[in-house]
């Protein structure tokens, strides 16, 4: 559990007029060590860590003004960071299963994948995807190709999250029926 602060406020404040902001901002670099040492306890990757301490900056920042002079500043901004972890690790576990199971299944064999199989395979998606209307095949296409989440993809086109979902699913019904139709047998689900 974290100590106490003993950092004296005024130590840290430029000037009697100086913006509270700027004060949790000299707070949070003092305590960057710490911060990150935290952060590194429940995220192991050191890239990713460093980049949740940055985010937590930039929170911290944000939210300067629920912060109280003379509290407990590192259990303050660990708790922000706490937040940000938990975040950061939720977005990056919905984008680690990019393809739904169906997909998965259908383009899946028992076998090993060798070259020609896996080639004809992967032709067969292609001429499917050719097959879609240009619309849902730029959804497909941000989708998975560009790893964009659905809300991104709704915000890019103006269209709302769950008109993007179901053009989404609309098209993956297309491909999954385009692949069971083109397959040869036993080589799709």
């Amino acid at each position: 559990m974290l100590q106490p602060s003993h950092d004296s406020v005024d130590d840290l404040a430029p000037a009697a007029d100086a913006d509270h902001g700027l004060l949790v901002q000299r707070l949070f670099v003092r305590h960057q060590s710490v911060i990150q040492a935290y952060v590194l306890s429940i995220e192991p990757n050191l890239a990713d860590a460093q980049d949740i301490v940055q985010e937590t900056f930039l929170t911290v920042t944000r939210k300067a003004d629920t912060f109280s002079a003379g509290t407990n500043f590192p259990a303050w901004a660990c708790t922000v960071a706490r937040y940000q972890t938990l975040s950061y690790q939720r977005r990056r576990a919905r984008q680690a299963h990019l393809l739904d199971d169906d997909v998965l299944d259908l383009i899946a064999t028992d076998q090993v994948i060798d070259g020609p199989h896996w080639e004809e395979e992967i032709s067969v998606l292609k001429g499917c995807l050719s097959k879609l209307a240009p619309r849902a095949r730029e959804l497909i296409w941000a989708r998975y190709h560009r790893q964009t989440m659905p809300e991104d993809i709704a915000d890019e086109i103006g269209w709302t999250a769950n008109a993007v979902r179901v053009a989404l699913s609309r098209a993956r019904t297309v491909l999954r029926t385009c692949l069971a139709n083109r397959l040869p047998s036993g080589e799709s689900a």
